[in-house]
């Protein structure tokens, strides 16, 4: 070989592992989206098992269209805003939140709406309604806390049945022990579709705290991104339609469910998908007026007959919200903080608050439906937990 073709030889041998570096460098640094996403929330997420809900599969159109590749940062939805707040440091987007304006989470700003998601009435094919009114008399399955429970027990003339869960709502219409249930359709339609096959009519109802959307939450130093998910989630329109159905999404068009004037929206149930469990709301914070208009209750008033187990009775009927023994992980609803916010008349507050209620702030009212007695056993119990 002359020493022209071997020089040849080697430039070429140079060029090509040059460009073969070059292009290994290249994809090194392709783009990675990192979305944060619940690991245990179908229809929504799930992180393990063939399924992997809406949220995920739009996810990885989303970022396809993108040319991305993606990461998915796991993290458990029940106390939104602060999972995002410490996980979208490690996160370019988030999905998802509710598309409202009136729901902020610092250092985020949001996509375009791209899903409409509500609670819907759940009944036999032969039950029809098309308004509240035609509600009334029936029994009606809800589950404890929620907003469907608050708008019903608001109300004169509906019978609504408490449970803890949707199992038990499906169970009791199967018994016949209800005529309708009234649950979060995301997760009523998939159950309806996947464990019942169908045998249920899924009926999507809208009202104050009853429905809204959702939109993609990105971080605000990434402006860029979020023109560039908006854009794709209005290509994907069909695609997002397809993965309503695939998954049991209610997708007729909603019966409105009005009640007005009993009842405010609860902030942030709605686009999380996490109504497979009830709404969870705080101990309520009455103003210092309505404080003040309890001075006629007597600190003496706590006294009750040692017969009941008011630690059990606390933790059957109060600890789905406020967490076994008023310990909640979350520090407003934190019962154990009751005389650190009210100091010497949180009793009072307390047995007001279960009496009459906090609709506003997700409170049922138990007075007459839990006796006097109890009652007070239950903040005489709340005595032994409280923090200095």
């Amino acid at each position: 070989m002359s020493k022209l073709l071997v020089k040849r030889s080697v430039i070429a041998l140079k060029a090509t592992l040059l460009l073969a570096g070059v292009l290994s460098l290249s994809m090194a640094k392709a783009d990675t989206l990192r979305f944060c996403s619940d690991p245990d929330n179908l229809p929504f997420s799930k992180s393990e098992g063939a399924e992997k809900g809406l949220y995920i599969d739009l996810a990885d159109l989303v970022a396809k269209r993108l040319d991305s590749s993606v990461e998915y940062v796991w993290w458990l939805s029940y106390n939104q805003r602060r999972a995002i707040r410490n996980t979208m440091d490690s996160c370019d987007a988030y999905f998802a939140l509710p598309a409202s304006a009136d729901y902020k989470v610092r250092g985020l700003v949001k996509s375009h709406s791209f899903l409409n998601v509500g609670y819907a009435v759940v009944a036999a094919n032969s039950f029809n309604f098309a308004s509240l009114d035609d509600l009334k008399g029936k029994r009606i399955g809800v589950m404890h806390g929620s907003p469907p429970h608050l708008m019903l027990s608001t109300q004169e003339g509906y019978q609504p049945k408490n449970y803890l869960n949707q199992d038990e709502i499906f169970a009791a219409l199967a018994a016949g022990e209800v005529d309708a249930g009234i649950l979060w359709g995301p997760s009523a339609g998939f159950d309806n579709q996947k464990k019942f096959q169908g045998r249920w009519k899924v009926t999507p109802v809208s009202g104050q705290g009853l429905n809204g959307q959702v939109a993609v939450a990105v971080s605000k130093n990434k402006p860029e991104l979020k023109d560039k998910i908006n854009q794709a989630l209005t290509d994907l329109e069909p695609e997002i339609k397809q993965l309503q159905s695939k998954y049991g999404f209610p997708q007729a068009a909603p019966i409105a469910l009005e009640a007005k004037g009993s009842w405010s929206t609860v902030s942030g149930s709605i686009a999380v998908g996490v109504m497979q469990a009830p709404v969870q709301h705080a101990a309520p914070a009455l103003p210092k007026h309505a404080v003040a208009q309890q001075a006629d209750l007597s600190a003496n008033m706590i006294k009750v007959s040692e017969p009941i187990d008011a630690k059990a009775s606390f933790n059957s009927k109060c600890s789905h919200c406020h967490g076994q023994n008023g310990a909640s992980p979350q520090s407003e609803r934190d019962l154990r903080k009751l005389s650190m916010r009210y100091k010497e008349t949180w009793r009072e507050v307390a047995y007001t608050t279960i009496v009459k209620g906090r609709s506003d702030l997700g409170m049922p009212i138990w007075g007459g439906v839990i006796p006097d007695d109890e009652i007070k056993a239950i903040i005489k119990f709340l005595e032994t937990v409280q923090k200095n």
